[in-house]
């Protein structure tokens, strides 16, 4: 069996999707698969099913739920253990998406320690396709926000860590559609537009790029009352001159390009004259 979470809780048993009924399951599941080989507590799985109130059933809910998961996971070769008053979904990594992710981005970084960022960066690229959605998305468990919340840092770090690497790598333009896509999911993060900034710069899209940077300035002040960072005003000024400094050396190709044709054509009609005038005294 292989458990997806970086994105809709998923089960599969080869090429077939297995079907986890009920919420209270799925947010005990979840429990369970976010903190894979390691023990949850009765306790701590009562509060992720009903949020702090529980009913007084709700021990013997959740073990009767867990003797069912445990049968079909046994399909599979999986176990759920018990220790004392905790459970504990055994896996290996390659069975589970986030550990797989979280695998990944370990071996980028000895990569990048020893500097193989062509390694690197094809590291973090794998493990960032491996997201498929949001952490668990579609359960809400107040009680699992907390390491939702862990997952999505570590997501957050790995592709602030493969636009490093890219970006070192001379790679600025390459990163650009990934960089639209992520602003999107990240629309406050002022690092990754500027970084999206930087990449149009670099691709010769200078004024979409201060475009970028203005509206990421709109957003902050219009819907969370602040203002952008030193490093976005320093960066938008920056793109600015340059987007000038583009416009007038366009303007100036636009007239040596003009200049160029009115000779040509000067000296075409001179030719033509010349050549008139030797036909005429032929």
């Amino acid at each position: 069996m292989e458990f997806y979470f970086l994105g809709p809780l998923t089960i599969r048993s080869g090429a077939t999707s297995v079907y986890l009924s009920g919420e209270r399951s799925q947010k005990l599941f979840a429990a369970l698969l976010l903190n894979s080989n390691q023990p949850v507590s009765v306790e701590r799985l009562i509060d992720v099913v009903w949020d702090h109130r529980p009913p007084g059933t709700a021990r013997q809910q959740i073990q009767n739920r867990l003797g069912r998961l445990r049968a079909l996971l046994l399909t599979g070769g999986q176990r759920i253990t018990r220790t004392g008053n905790s459970y504990a979904l055994e896996v290996s990594e390659k069975q589970i998406d986030g550990l797989r992710f979280r695998q990944l981005c370990t071996q980028a970084e000895q990569a990048r320690c020893a500097g193989q960022l062509d390694r690197a960066a094809s590291l973090l690229h794998a493990g960032l396709t491996l997201w498929r959605g949001s952490t668990i998305q579609g359960i809400d468990s107040p009680a699992l926000r907390g390491d939702i919340v862990r997952w999505e840092e570590a997501r957050l770090r790995a592709i602030e860590a493969v636009v490093a690497v890219e970006f070192s790598r001379q790679r600025h333009s390459a990163m650009t559609t990934d960089l639209y896509s992520w602003v999107q999911h990240y629309p406050y993060h002022e690092g990754l537009h500027c970084s999206l900034a930087e990449a149009l710069h670099a691709g010769s899209r200078t004024a979409e790029a201060v475009h970028v940077l203005h509206q990421l300035k709109l957003r902050l002040a219009r819907e969370l009352g602040i203002n952008a960072g030193t490093g976005v005003h320093g960066l938008h000024r920056r793109l600015l001159g340059a987007d000038v400094a583009e416009a007038d050396e366009s303007a100036q190709l636009k007239r040596q390009a003009a200049e160029a044709i009115h000779r040509a054509l000067t000296e075409t009609t001179q030719a033509l004259k010349v050549l008139s005038n030797a036909i005429a005294s032929y």
